[in-house]
């Protein structure tokens, strides 16, 4: 009986190490069930919460180059720039291009004189006066002779203006382009011109001196050039004009403007230019209007050859350098973009001056 007791006592006997892993395994998962809710109540933003303090790459806004207006652009990258083409045969053909024994131009005069060529659209003179009343603000000696389109026009807003600050018109074209005259200097370009000072006292070739030097001190505003100044001989022609205070050339208001500042021919800007590109442009001021103008060199091959322009730019002007590449002047603002002559110019020609005009033809006392 005593047996039997003692055996009832061992089978009911307390078990505490297993109660204790019980418990420990209810505390372990009462710390589970707290991290999941307490993870849970974090994830849930609250209108008032303040975020944690550090960089969150998406939320980032860079803010935009100078010159360009962001705007918002879902999905899609907006570029800085757009690209144009121009083929080789391109770098004959601008405001800029170079002609010298050194570096010809070959042009078809033919096709010029037609009015269907790509590389000048030539106007003469006397197309251009016949767009004003007389008395004309400036005259010329030889109706045949032209310039390029642009070139004239910007001649004749010189001229007049010149006409109304001064009261004066005794300028005188006295050379320029002529397609049917066998040449290949500076003049084949298009866009040279001497001028000449016709009083009554008589003739010379232009000099700023007296009312005259407006003429050169506003020619760059104009888009104008000396052409030969002195003190560059070494890159000049050894038969270059010797008439060369008279002796302009258009190149556009840009490059004008960092020429004359900077006393500088043609030739030395066409190297100078070569040291900037689209991501560092030659910045340049006329007054309210914005430039920039960078280089470009020809592509190796026979195609064409691609390069970019600012998408800032509200327009743009290419110019070969009959050399090695292509010269681009951006308009950075409205006013660069609106800085270019506009004068009319008349479709019905005739190829004599008008019966009576001021502008006949007369002897010309000036001579080579």
């Amino acid at each position: 009986m005593a047996q039997n007791e003692k055996q009832k006592q061992r089978n009911f006997r307390v078990r505490y190490d297993r109660i204790l892993v019980c418990f420990i395994i209810l505390i372990v998962m009462i710390l589970l069930m707290t991290s999941c809710i307490s993870s849970c109540v974090k994830k849930t933003n609250h209108p008032h919460d303040t975020p944690a303090a550090g960089p969150v790459e998406d939320e980032l806004v860079s803010e935009p180059p100078d010159g360009i207006t962001a705007t918002a652009a879902p999905a899609e990258t907006v570029s800085a720039y757009q690209t144009v083409s121009r083929s080789k045969e391109d770098i004959t053909r601008g405001s800029l291009v170079l002609a010298n024994k050194k570096h010809p131009i070959e042009y078809d005069t033919e096709a010029i004189e037609a009015g269907t060529s790509k590389d000048i659209s030539f106007v003469t003179i006397k197309s251009i006066l016949d767009t004003h009343a007389s008395p004309k603000p400036y005259t010329a000696k030889d109706w045949e002779v032209g310039l390029d389109r642009t070139a004239a026009l910007a001649m004749d807003a010189w001229f007049s203006d010149f006409y109304k600050a001064k009261d004066n018109s005794n300028i005188r074209i006295i050379g320029g382009y002529n397609p049917s005259e066998d040449v290949n200097n500076d003049y084949y370009a298009g866009r040279t011109l001497v001028i000449g000072i016709f009083e009554e006292s008589g003739s010379n070739y232009y000099s700023p001196y007296d009312d005259y030097a407006w003429l050169d001190e506003h020619s760059a505003e104009y888009g104008f050039i000396v052409r030969y100044p002195e003190g560059k001989d070494s890159y000049f022609d050894d038969d270059i004009t010797t008439h060369r205070e008279a002796t302009f050339r258009y190149v556009g208001i840009a490059p004008a403007t960092y020429i004359k500042e900077n006393e500088l021919c043609l030739e030395e800007f066409l190297e100078v230019i070569k040291n900037y590109t689209v991501d560092e442009m030659l910045n340049v001021s006329s007054g309210a209007a914005e430039y920039g103008m960078y280089y470009v060199p020809v592509g190796s091959s026979v195609g064409e050859t691609s390069f970019s322009v600012p998408a800032e730019a509200i327009s743009y002007e290419i110019s070969g350098n009959n050399m090695d590449g292509f010269i681009i002047t951006a308009a950075l603002n409205e006013a660069a973009a609106k800085n270019k002559p506009s004068t009319p110019r008349s479709d019905d020609l005739d190829d004599e001056p008008d019966a009576g005009s001021d502008e006949e033809l007369d002897e010309d006392p000036i001579t080579d």
